[in-house]
């Protein structure tokens, strides 16, 4: 396999999130056998356009044939300049982190992303990505709090930063009701109230596959091996966002002092872009909770 091929090899994978041997062969067999090896033919020689001079956003999201389909508000909301916190519900996994980024890019150029540490692998991604873990472990929060420090200093010069607060891909809270994030956490609350940065809410329409919602109910692993799977079936379609209204500190600073408050708002200021409205505090699947 060429280099190019063996670097994405590496990174087009969940294995890596597996905490054994036989749950990272498991997960990279089904990987294989639903569409992995396509996408990593399809992303290969991406980093010769980027040598070039072309955005790693912008090819890695041609390379898949993605498009952005904004359904309402506009791409203006997002502020061009100054200290933002982009946040979002997280339907699908690979697919809105590379969307994210991709916005941020057009918008701002130059920003960064709060991601399960366990993505943080490519060269490219290394460079906007801060880790966050959800484990429940003295080195996993010393990492968090690193991470909040990074990400308050950068805002502080201004900086973008992309955030999805549920932390894990959306799941139904019964295997045949409606897929949602878990509850917020507190995390993103902390970081609005004492950044001073502006909020803007994103909402990714759509969810992932009835399978991958039955499989996350049986199986951590299963649920795993099938992330790939759900991406690859959305290669080649346009991505359905909305893009809210700024929210301004005239709204969030009556709120610092109240993480959950802070969050409740977030998230309904989130769910009630959705063009098909539901009910934003029906809570997701605890996925990180019951999988430790």
């Amino acid at each position: 396999m060429a280099p190019s091929k063996r670097a994405i090899a590496r990174d087009i994978t969940y294995s890596h999130s597996a905490t054994s041997r036989s749950g990272r062969a498991m997960i990279r067999l089904i990987e294989n056998s639903t569409g992995r090896l396509n996408l990593i033919r399809r992303a290969d020689g991406y980093q010769d356009e980027v040598a070039a001079g072309r955005d790693f956003w912008s090819v890695i999201v041609e390379r898949y044939g993605l498009s952005l389909d904004v359904v309402g508000g506009t791409l203006d909301n997002i502020p061009r300049t100054g200290p933002l916190i982009l946040i979002a519900n997280h339907p699908y996994g690979i697919l809105d982190g590379m969307m994210m980024g991709h916005i941020l890019s057009v918008m701002r150029g130059d920003f960064r992303i709060l991601a399960n540490s366990v993505f943080n692998r490519a060269e490219e991604l290394n460079r906007v990505l801060l880790p966050i873990s959800f484990d429940q472990t003295r080195e996993a929060l010393a990492q968090n709090i690193e991470t909040r420090r990074t990400a308050l200093g950068y805002l502080a010069q201004g900086g973008a930063i992309g955030i999805f607060p549920g932390g894990t891909v959306s799941t139904a809270a019964k295997p045949f009701s409606r897929p949602m994030d878990p509850r917020w956490r507190s995390f993103t609350a902390r970081m609005v109230a004492k950044s001073g940065a502006t909020v803007v809410p994103l909402y990714f329409d759509g969810h992932t596959s009835r399978l991958f919602q039955l499989a996350s109910h049986m199986h951590n692993t299963l649920r795993l091996g099938l992330l790939i799977k759900e991406f690859r079936k959305r290669v080649d379609t346009p991505v359905r966002v909305v893009v809210g209204e700024p929210l301004g500190r005239d709204a969030l600073n009556p709120l610092a002092r109240d993480s959950k408050q802070m969050m409740d708002f977030l998230r309904k200021a989130t769910y009630d872009l959705n063009p098909n409205p539901v009910k934003y505090f029906d809570l997701g699947y605890e996925f990180e909770e019951r999988h430790r």
